[in-house]
C-alpha cells in the first residue's frame, strides 16, 4: 500500500509541459472569456491564449454590454499580434446588443484580412438587423459560414469557391433571385440550411437555374428557396410552413 507521504504529494504540472502549439488547441474549444482566464496562471500563459486561431464571442457571459464591447476590442485589435491567423470566428450579440453597423464591418473586416475559414456570425436574438458588407461574398477562404438574422444588400456575384458548410438562418433577401445568386455562389455546398426571407416575391426564371452538385444534406424552412437548386441531395429534409 502507498504510504500518506506518497498519496498526499502534489501531482506534476503536466498540462503546462505541453508545447504552446497543442495548448492553443485545447483553448480553442472554450470561449474566449475563459481562455483569457488562464492567463493568470503563468506568464507563459498570458501569450497563448492571445495566439489560438479561434475566436469565440458571446455578450451572454458578460455582465453588461461595455464589459463585452471592451473584451471584444482589447482581445481583437490591442493584445492580439496582428500577425496572428485567425481561421474560426463565432460571433453572438443578444438584443441589448449596442453594436452599430461600422463597428460590425469593422470586425469581419479584420477577420478577413486574417485567413478566416469558419465563421458563425449569429445576430438572432438582436432587435436591429444588421448588414453583412459586401466585401464579404468574395471572401475565397471561407468553408463554413452560419448567419442568423442579416440582412442581405444588393450584390452583383457570389463567389465562396471552398465553402461546405451553409447555415442561413432569417436572412433577409432584397427577393428570390437573389438567394440563387447567393446559393449558386457556393457550388461545393454539401450541407446546406435556409431560412430566408425576402422582400420583393418576384418569379425566378426556372431555366436559369443549376442544381448544386454537391450537396448531400438540406433542409429548407421556407418556401422562397428554389427547389431545383438542390439537385439530387442523398438527405433531404423539407419544413412545410412559411417564414415570416
Amino acid at each position: 500500500m502507498a504510504s500518506f507521504s506518497r498519496l498526499s504529494s502534489p501531482a506534476a504540472d503536466k498540462i503546462s509541459d505541453l508545447p504552446d502549439s497543442i495548448l492553443c488547441h485545447i483553448l480553442s474549444f472554450l470561449p474566449s472569456k475563459q481562455a483569457a482566464t488562464t492567463s493568470i496562471l503563468s506568464k507563459r500563459w498570458k501569450q497563448v491564449w492571445l495566439s489560438i486561431f479561434t475566436l469565440h464571442f458571446d455578450d451572454k457571459i458578460f455582465k453588461d454590454f461595455n464589459s463585452f464591447r471592451k473584451f471584444v476590442y482589447l482581445t481583437m485589435f490591442s493584445l492580439r499580434d496582428k500577425k496572428v491567423s485567425i481561421h474560426s470566428l463565432t460571433f453572438r450579440c443578444s438584443r441589448f446588443s449596442r453594436f452599430n453597423q461600422k463597428e460590425f464591418d469593422r470586425i469581419i473586416k479584420f477577420v478577413m484580412q486574417r485567413g478566416i475559414e469558419n465563421l458563425d456570425f449569429d445576430m438572432f436574438h438582436r432587435q436591429r438587423v444588421i448588414k453583412l458588407p459586401p466585401r464579404i461574398l468574395n471572401l475565397k477562404t471561407l468553408q463554413v459560414l452560419k448567419l442568423a438574422n442579416i440582412k442581405m444588400g444588393d450584390f452583383d456575384q457570389v463567389d465562396f469557391p471552398l465553402i461546405k458548410t451553409l447555415h442561413l438562418h432569417r436572412i433577409y433577401f432584397i427577393s428570390p433571385e437573389y438567394i440563387v445568386k447567393f446559393l449558386l455562389g457556393c457550388p461545393m455546398v454539401e450541407d446546406l440550411y435556409t431560412e430566408s426571407l425576402v422582400l420583393n416575391k418576384s418569379p425566378v426564371p426556372m431555366e436559369d437555374l443549376n442544381a448544386l452538385p454537391n450537396l448531400v444534406k438540406a433542409r429548407v424552412c421556407d418556401r422562397n428557396t428554389p427547389m431545383a437548386l438542390l439537385g439530387k441531395a442523398k438527405i433531404l429534409h423539407i419544413d412545410e410552413f412559411l417564414v415570416g
